[in-house]
């Protein structure tokens, strides 16, 4: 592969995995209009669903995308993954009813899903195969892309739906996503694997069931019925069961999803723990301080997404920041530190706002949110990657992308509940949302604290330099 082809091949990894992250996101703001225009009687009710059906499929379908990758290879299952998101693009453009857009929606997150992870993946064994070109800005500029997406999405949404249709939100996809499958089914070629082609399909099916009901458990639990009802219950007693008989498989199977070696890896089961906790963490930010600029501030929807971006832009900056303390360092570990401890001071900085602390001071702290989650940014994963062996890289990669988005979901569930606990009998007033954003801004601080805690116990190890140690570098199996 010649440097124009790599490059082209970083340029469409980064690209898909920016409309991944824009197609979580980029319906939040428009649910509403998109409702009104297709089902005008009861459509507005499954509006939730919009943005859920599309996060769910995505996120139960990582882990098993990484084991399928590893098995029979990153660039065809990529291919395939980019075809399926297309194909549900240009479906959710054409729907004429709410349980058709929804069904779409799924078959957009099932490719969606597969961007999220295989394409990390495949910027590992470019890492590997070519450290000379890439540097280390490959996987921070895929996590900067994740970043802008979860803050710009909703801003692009709102602003296709006031100045065109709603259906250019699914349709501007359809040109960078064919261009990106296009590049990387030219240019990109890899090396084998030594993983082989087996598959546990008893083992995949019990994770994706184990996944769904937890999910959903959040998704349903105190919102859609009571945490108690049956329905929540019972979620929640066929995902333990499930989950149990994913343990027995991973003991029992000649191809588990999660080998034991690598549960014997330091720096994954560190790493695991910090995206875990961050990933609690910041399930308390965007959300919950779009809440303070619209319930407490009184500011329209429209402006609140040009307020956030502030927080991009600490984004763009920390990620930089973050790829040139790695070029200097050739280590992730002050990055990650750095990136947990800024993002714990600025939510513990929002926690100790009220209803009168000025617009400046909180778009100053957004920034400084930013600048947290940007310099650690992708950088979790160039140690991870470096400390697996290639046959293990997919797995690897997306079990902790699995890790932390399981943690967002399960924090975000837990702050929903404690959100409406507190404003309990429609006491919607500034200063009643504020105490309760102020408990929830706090929690996600202590979460942030936790996982720079966790963080410390990172190796001090340099990163391998040359292609022949990319991988299994950092550490062995202990």
């Amino acid at each position: 592969m010649t440097k124009p082809q790599f490059f082209a091949v970083i340029g469409a990894c980064v690209a898909t995995l920016l409309l991944a992250i824009l197609d979580i996101n980029i319906v939040t703001n428009t649910g509403p209009a998109i409702a009104r225009d297709i089902d005008p009687r009861g459509g507005v009710s499954q509006v939730p669903w919009l943005v859920a059906i599309y996060a769910l499929v995505a996120t139960v379908v990582q882990p098993l995308y990484g084991k399928v990758a590893d098995s029979f290879g990153s660039r065809a299952v990529y291919l395939g993954t980019v075809g399926l998101f297309i194909l549900g693009s240009l479906l959710c453009a054409a729907a004429t009813s709410m349980p058709e857009l929804l069904l779409f929606r799924a078959i957009q997150g099932l490719g969606g899903g597969g961007l999220l992870s295989v394409t990390v993946v495949i910027l590992g064994h470019l890492r590997a195969e070519h450290p000379e070109a890439s540097g280390d800005g490959g996987n921070a500029a895929a996590g900067l892309m994740i970043g802008l997406g979860l803050v710009v999405g909703p801003l692009i949404g709102g602003t296709l739906v006031a100045h065109a249709s709603w259906r250019w939100i699914f349709l501007i996809n359809v040109p960078l996503a064919l261009a990106a499958w296009i590049v990387v089914a030219t240019c990109l070629r890899l090396p084998r694997t030594e993983s082989g082609g087996r598959l546990d399909l008893p083992g995949a099916a019990a994770l994706a069931g184990t996944a769904t009901c937890l999910l959903l458990v959040c998704q349903w639990g105190g919102q859609r019925y009571p945490w108690l009802s049956p329905q929540v219950l019972a979620l929640a007693a066929a995902g333990l069961g499930l989950g149990a008989a994913f343990g027995y498989r991973q003991t029992h199977s000649p191809a588990p999803f999660f080998p034991p070696r690598l549960l014997r890896h330091r720096t994954l089961r560190v790493i695991s723990a910090v995206q875990l906790a961050t990933g609690c963490g910041m399930a308390a930010a965007t959300v919950y301080v779009t809440l303070d600029l619209q319930l407490v501030r009184h500011i329209s929807a429209a402006r609140t997404g040009v307020l956030l971006l502030p927080m991009a832009a600490g984004l763009a900056l920390g990620a930089a920041a973050g790829s040139l303390i790695l070029a200097r360092a050739r280590s992730v570990r002050p990055s990650i530190l750095l990136s947990t401890t800024l993002a714990a001071a600025a939510l513990g900085g929002l926690a100790l706002t009220g209803t009168g602390t000025p617009i400046a001071a909180l778009l100053t702290l957004l920034m400084v949110l930013g600048l947290g989650v940007g310099f650690g940014i992708g950088n979790e994963m160039i140690l991870v990657q470096q400390s697996v062996q290639r046959r293990d890289l997919g797995t690897a990669t997306t079990g902790v992308r699995f890790t932390e988005t399981l943690g967002t979901s399960v924090a975000a569930a837990a702050f929903a509940a404690l959100f409406a606990a507190s404003t309990t009998g429609g006491q919607l007033g500034p200063a009643h949302v504020m105490a309760a954003l102020d408990v929830i801004f706090a929690i996600g601080a202590g979460l942030l604290v936790a996982a720079t805690a966790i963080g410390t116990r990172l190796p001090r190890g340099q990163l391998a330099k040359t292609a022949g140690d990319q991988l299994g570098h950092v550490d062995q199996p202990v």
